[in-house]
């Protein structure tokens, strides 16, 4: 190579950074019009004579640097978009854990004063207990309390507070009881269960503002309706092979026809004052198990709402109707059925030419079924108790 060219390709190289990161937008700019001989620019039209000047390897040369130069340029502007998105998703992920933070603050209730929420057979449900059973509710299931779910979480937490009096009354007419040592065991076990040391609840509880008496009287009105349900239940459920052939014709037959994984909540009219505003919760927060367990009035809130595969022709054409038009994880408008207001959610749909079928095994099918009748016999004892117990609200 001549030395007049050497100095020539070295003046062109001058002109291109080592580095994408130190290369300035007027550099980057200068060598993309360096390639342009037919620039009117003086300055470039001096250099795109130089630029011929230039033997074809020479050319290559410089070609490949410019080319390694756009790459590195490239390559630094990706990594400074990718820096800015994960800086943006970290801010909004502090900004929703602040908000979230905010909305599941402990709520007061009337500035302490007492007011009586309800009797129930002579005894007093207050603002007292009620405060620490909604801050129980907010603590233990991260629903926000707002104007969106305020009503319906009041309802639900006297409605559950009248339901432990109804239960550990009948418990006690039944002689059954709980010991403290039972309840230290369930409140041990729940504090394992969420990583708590020993005593770790009785601190948590205290920053929610919700009272220990309220909480150990939650769980044991849970224990001692499980030890009556027991007692009473079991003698009285029995599982026959009819029906054990029964549920495995059934589950053959589900196999062979479209059908679709449905989760529910039902709300009757009454209560329905916010169905709209639950709906939008739902369709922002993926939680819907969640919700259905604490708002859902059907059985099949013990059960997370899930229904489970319903096929086509089993629900009410009403219903029906409204779930054809879902796509999977689609959450329905509030469906008007009866005395009920009805939201699915569409989990799954099961195509019998695409999708593998497996039959459960007869334990698991005999367990099902144990389990559905022991859940009817609770809900219609509940039932019965909560039609002859004498229930005043108050508010």
């Amino acid at each position: 190579m001549k030395k007049f060219n050497i100095l020539l390709i070295l003046a062109v190289l001058l002109s291109v950074p080592a580095y994408a990161e130190d290369m300035s937008a007027q550099q980057l700019d200068t060598s993309s019009r360096i390639s342009q001989p037919n620039s009117n620019s003086i300055m470039f039209r001096r250099n795109a004579e130089q630029y011929r000047q230039l033997s074809d390897e020479d050319r290559q040369e410089i070609q490949q640097q410019r080319e390694l130069a756009r790459k590195q340029a490239e390559e630094y502007r990706k990594r400074q978009q990718e820096y800015a998105r994960r800086q943006a998703e970290m801010q909004a992920r502090e900004e929703e854990e602040r908000r979230r933070a905010e909305a599941l603050k402990p709520i007061t209730l009337y500035e302490n004063k007492l007011k009586i929420y309800a009797l129930v057979n002579g005894e007093l449900i207050t603002s007292t207990d009620m405060q620490s059973r909604i801050n129980a509710f907010i603590l233990t299931t991260g629903i926000p309390y707002n104007k969106k779910t305020k009503n319906m979480i009041t309802g639900k937490v006297l409605q559950g507070a009248i339901d432990e009096k109804l239960k550990i009354q009948e418990a006690q007419k039944n002689n059954i009881h709980v010991s403290q040592r039972e309840l230290n065991s369930a409140i041990r076990e729940f504090e394992k269960a969420n990583g708590m040391p020993v005593g770790g609840l009785k601190t948590i509880l205290s920053e929610a503002k919700v009272s220990l008496k309220v909480w150990s009287t939650q769980i044991q009105s849970d224990l001692a309706w499980k030890k009556l349900i027991t007692s009473k239940g079991y003698g009285k459920i029995r599982v026959s092979e009819s029906e054990i052939k029964r549920a495995v014709d059934d589950i053959k037959k589900d196999m062979q026809i479209k059908k679709y994984m449905l989760s529910e909540i039902v709300i009757n009219k009454k209560d329905a004052k916010d169905i709209r505003g639950l709906t939008e919760v739902l369709r922002q927060d993926p939680r819907f198990e969640l919700y259905a367990m604490q708002f859902s009035q059907s059985p099949s809130a013990a059960n997370g709402g899930r229904l489970g595969w319903v096929i086509k022709g089993k629900l009410p054409t009403t219903l029906e109707n409204a779930v054809l038009k879902l796509k999977e994880g689609d959450v329905s408008d509030p469906i008007a059925y009866g005395n009920d207001y009805y939201i699915y959610k569409l989990e799954k749909i099961f195509n019998p030419e695409t999708d593998a079928k497996t039959l459960p095994s007869r334990k698991e099918i005999v367990s099902f079924l144990e389990n559905k009748k022991l859940e009817e016999f609770s809900n219609k004892y509940l039932k019965d108790l909560r039609s002859r117990a004498l229930i005043e609200k108050k508010i």
